[in-house]
């Protein structure tokens, strides 16, 4: 009997004992060992909280969520690493993705995948595990690419006119115009004047039409009053600095942020941080204050920040928001 099918059975409950007996008949092994004891326990964890959020739907299907995070004592967690690590991940989504079809029964399960992530709780003993589930769409906040403008296509420039050629001999003169004669204001006699000559014709030929130069829009400069940095906010995960961030308003916004819901400093890969957990104020006079907005608690030290309240904090203080730290660096 392979591992995967004695997962299942441990979970089902049906005929544990005897399996086990035969595998170990078999393998002269014994029946559970540790590494399969805590395979069990993860997986009947996840199956606990896939079948509590189980949602029927009117029209004959059901859903489950789409995220489980196992979160795991730091030893556990350095115990499955590498290549094992990978096979307990690929293992426990085969499991449960079988387990999920046989919870949802005769109804058709609308949720055609889920996401299994491994991480580390400090505050978890030796052996513990706890699961959080999450609903939200994996397929949402992608980056959106937009089309590019079209270029202005190229004009063909004509030919230019050929210019009469001037001659470079420095001996060179025009020719002289006759100079008009003028009338004999003696004379009292009125001469008869020659017919005046008919216009001359052209050619009836049209006119080649001028083609605009496309000119570029002229772009006004435009004049920005110079902000004041007001702080810097360092950004903590998992012992190593993120980021740090030049903070330019007296309030700001920190969660985990959506298109709905906007946030100034996004912490993202946690799912237990609100989409808006954490509001940080200043009055720009070395003053800081931090309110809690999220379901989770933020802390301060070892302090639990009630939620809606003000609360003083101190620079250089570190912030704790689930698996992020934050720190207050004044100007």
């Amino acid at each position: 009997m392979s591992i995967l099918n004695k997962v299942r059975s441990w979970i089902d409950g049906d005929g544990s004992e005897l399996a086990l007996e035969e595998a170990a008949r078999d393998a002269q092994i014994k029946p559970r060992s540790k590494a399969e004891e805590f395979i069990v326990k993860i997986a009947r964890e996840v199956e606990s909280v896939m079948q509590n959020e189980m949602v029927p739907l009117p029209q004959g299907t059901t859903i489950i969520p789409s995220e489980y995070i196992i979160f795991l004592n730091g030893d556990d967690d350095k115990e499955w690493q590498g290549v094992k690590r990978k096979g307990l991940e690929q293992g426990l989504y085969h499991i449960l993705a079988e387990r999920a079809k046989e919870l949802a029964g005769k109804k058709k399960l609308e949720t055609k995948s889920f996401v299994i992530e491994l991480r580390i709780d400090g505050t978890l003993e030796r052996g513990e595990v706890r699961v959080q589930h999450s609903w939200e769409d994996a397929n949402s906040n992608k980056t959106g690419v937009l089309s590019r403008p079209k270029s202005i296509p190229n004009l063909r420039a004509t030919a230019p006119q050929k210019q009469a050629a001037i001659p470079t001999d420095p001996n060179f003169r025009p020719p002289t115009q006759p100079q008009p004669q003028m009338p004999n204001l003696k004379a009292t006699a009125i001469a008869p004047q020659p017919p005046v000559p008919d216009p001359p014709t052209f050619p009836n030929v049209p006119l080649q039409q001028a083609v605009p130069i496309p000119q570029e829009e002229e772009e006004m400069t435009r004049v920005k009053t110079r902000m004041t940095e007001l702080y810097k906010l360092e950004i903590w995960r998992g012992g190593v600095r993120q980021n740090v961030v030049p903070i330019y308003q007296n309030e700001v916004v920190v969660g985990r942020g959506s298109k709905s819901k906007p946030v100034d400093i996004p912490l993202s890969g946690d799912v237990e941080i609100s989409r808006r957990h954490l509001t940080l104020a200043t009055d720009g006079l070395g003053n800081f204050w931090a309110v809690n907005e999220g379901k989770n608690p933020a802390a301060i030290d070892n302090y639990e920040l009630p939620a809606g309240q003000r609360i003083q904090l101190t620079p250089g203080v570190p912030l704790n928001i689930c698996s992020y730290m934050l720190r207050i660096q004044p100007r």
